[in-house]
């Protein structure tokens, strides 16, 4: 990968618009920060209305973003770890994501949707079960065996922050409320700035590198699914992309993402996210009530678990009711 200790600073000839997409690490650690939320209208957020599919789309966004610390997980018990550039990157990219997701609640809440934050991030995981040690294990025998693994995990990487930071786009198109347009517009540029390093990062290792050329694509086309998915159930991600591109604008969209990643080496008119979008619609087109029924009855994303997880899975809770 790219050289220990050295400041990562690559041009690439990615045409993306408003995206510098040179990147050093050493500028990006002395930069990094919590999103700057000065000056966002929190109490005009009531006054615009969200639709059903929007705050379906934000709970989908804001549980997603809350579960980063699990996906840094993952990555720690790497191969991937062995690179200071890498792990310098993570420690700030998770501490970024972190406040996406704290302020995307913080705008449901004073929109008046009401959860306890703790809670719905320890159900989330909860949820998981068994599946998120397998998962672990899995990544890190699959990652020590294979030495081009960290090609795939940045390639893989730069797919999910372009389609994270697509999302956004597409949902201040449909959602149209100007507060939320505020925030999501300011969490693209973190959004953009990860994708960056991911992109080049994944362009250096993949350039004159056929072997792992050839095992990144053979992956991607086995292996990656859409951001969320694994956390969500296969209908809830449908359902995000069904409301979010199933128009003649986001489809475009998707498939400019798919030729923007078919830029780097070995992936030329690679298709992902536009295949998943299309698979969506057939299963749709197969049963018309799925997807939408999760939209139209979007309570299910708000109402409290019978019983809170978090004192089961770190006695906290308990602890607290025992000195009290």
């Amino acid at each position: 990968m790219l050289g220990l200790g050295q400041d990562l600073m690559i041009r690439s000839g990615l045409d993306f618009v408003g995206v510098d997409m040179s990147f050093s690490i050493e500028r990006y650690k002395e930069e990094s920060k919590k999103v700057d939320v000065a000056g966002i209208a929190w109490d005009e957020v009531s006054a615009n209305p969200l639709s059903k599919g929007d705050l379906f789309c934000l709970h989908y966004m804001m549980d997603i973003e809350n579960h980063v610390p699990l996906y840094l997980s993952h990555l720690l018990v790497t191969r991937a770890c062995m690179d200071p550039i890498l792990t310098a990157f993570l420690a700030c990219w998770n501490y970024e994501e972190l406040w996406h997701g704290e302020n995307i609640g913080k705008l449901l809440n004073l929109y008046g949707v009401e959860f306890d934050t703790q809670d719905r991030i320890a159900n989330v995981r909860a949820n998981l079960g068994f599946q998120n040690s397998v998962s672990i294990l899995s990544t890190m025998a699959g990652s020590w065996l294979m030495k081009d693994f960290s090609a795939v995990y940045l390639t893989i990487g730069a797919i999910n922050e372009l389609s994270t930071l697509t999302g956004y786009g597409a949902l201040i198109r449909k959602s149209g409320h100007p507060v939320l347009r505020d925030l999501l517009s300011r969490i693209i540029k973190d959004e953009r700035r990860h994708y960056a390093f991911y992109f080049n990062s994944a362009k250096e290792w993949l350039s004159g590198n056929e072997r792992a050329q050839k095992i990144d694509r053979w992956m991607l086309n086995r292996v990656w699914v859409p951001v969320g998915q694994g956390v969500k159930r296969q209908e809830e991600v449908d359902a995000l992309a069904i409301y979010l591109f199933d128009d003649e604008q986001g489809e475009e969209d998707l498939l400019e993402l798919d030729a923007k990643i078919g830029k780097l080496p070995g992936l030329s008119g690679i298709k992902l996210m536009s295949k998943a979008l299309y698979a969506a619609r057939e299963r749709v087109r197969r049963n018309p009530r799925w997807a939408w029924r999760l939209i139209e009855n979007e309570v299910w994303a708000v109402t409290p678990p019978r019983k809170s997880p978090v004192g089961q899975l770190t006695g906290r809770r308990l602890q607290e009711s025992e000195t009290s």
